[in-house]
């Protein structure tokens, strides 16, 4: 239960990861990119309210209603975090979590359970849990935990990313160009911090497919071009030069020096 307060096909994958092995990519790159949760829970209305709100703040969130579907996705994609209730039908979400640290996995778990006992908690945590939280809960609190876990893993990043006169401001979720604020939707803030953390390279659709989209991506559709366009559109001035330049046949660039 969550207390108000509260709340295709995959994408192809240039890396998948072993199964239950260490992300590819790494902490220190967690970074750049949108933080990408897996929540294992079987309880319909409580994670499609997870992760409407964990999507809300900029999370791209998949989702597994079973241990077993989500052994499918965590042998195929690297995730910054997991949210896991012990109670799942069939094996259970302690048998997983001791499954993962077997094969030496160091994504962190936060543990959801209806079991609140002081015995249950430290079954959880000695099964490899990160951090514990019993059911009902608030929303907020969740997100409060999520951020923690993740601070603990991420190295410290710039307090403010800048490209030219474009500032980005992650703690904050603010955009300025020059003296003026610019409006952005999570996904297209997710997108243009992508961008400033690779000022001067290419970025493909392929990379910021595998950095901004979760498993329901549609792969055939244009929505990555579509979104690229509104963030362009939103961070040009009249009278300034164009920051976000397009290779043909290859992705984009964002680059003061124009291209």
């Amino acid at each position: 239960m969550l207390h108000e307060g509260s709340v295709k096909p995959p994408l192809p994958r240039a890396e998948r990861s072993p199964l239950f092995g260490r992300s590819p990519h790494g902490y220190r790159e967690a970074v750049s990119r949108q933080m990408r949760l897996l929540v294992i829970e079987d309880d319909r209305a409580l994670v499609a309210a997870l992760c409407d709100g964990l999507a809300a703040r900029g999370f791209a969130v998949d989702r597994a209603p079973s241990a077993e579907s989500a052994f499918d996705l965590l042998r195929l994609n690297p995730y910054d975090l997991v949210v896991l209730d012990v109670g799942l039908p069939g094996v259970d979400g302690l048998t997983l979590l001791r499954t993962l640290r077997g094969h030496e996995n160091p994504v962190p778990v936060l543990v959801l359970t209806a079991r609140g006992e002081v015995a249950d908690r430290v079954a959880g945590l000695d099964a490899g849990a990160d951090d514990y939280l019993t059911k009902p809960f608030a929303f907020p609190e969740l997100v409060a935990r999520v951020h923690a876990l993740l601070r603990r893993r991420a190295p410290a990043a710039p307090a403010v990313l800048r490209v030219g006169d474009l500032e980005l401001d992650p703690r904050r979720f603010q955009v300025r160009r020059g003296a003026l604020p610019v409006s952005l939707t999570a996904k297209e803030f997710a997108i243009l911090e992508y961008f400033m953390r690779h000022a001067g390279e290419l970025v493909t659709r392929t990379m910021l497919l595998e950095s901004c989209w979760d498993e329901n991506y549609d792969g055939l559709s244009n929505l990555v071009d579509v979104h690229v366009s509104r963030v362009r559109r939103k961070i040009e001035v009249a009278g300034a030069p164009p920051l976000l330049h397009t290779i043909r046949g290859a992705g984009f660039v964002l680059d003061e020096r124009g291209r």
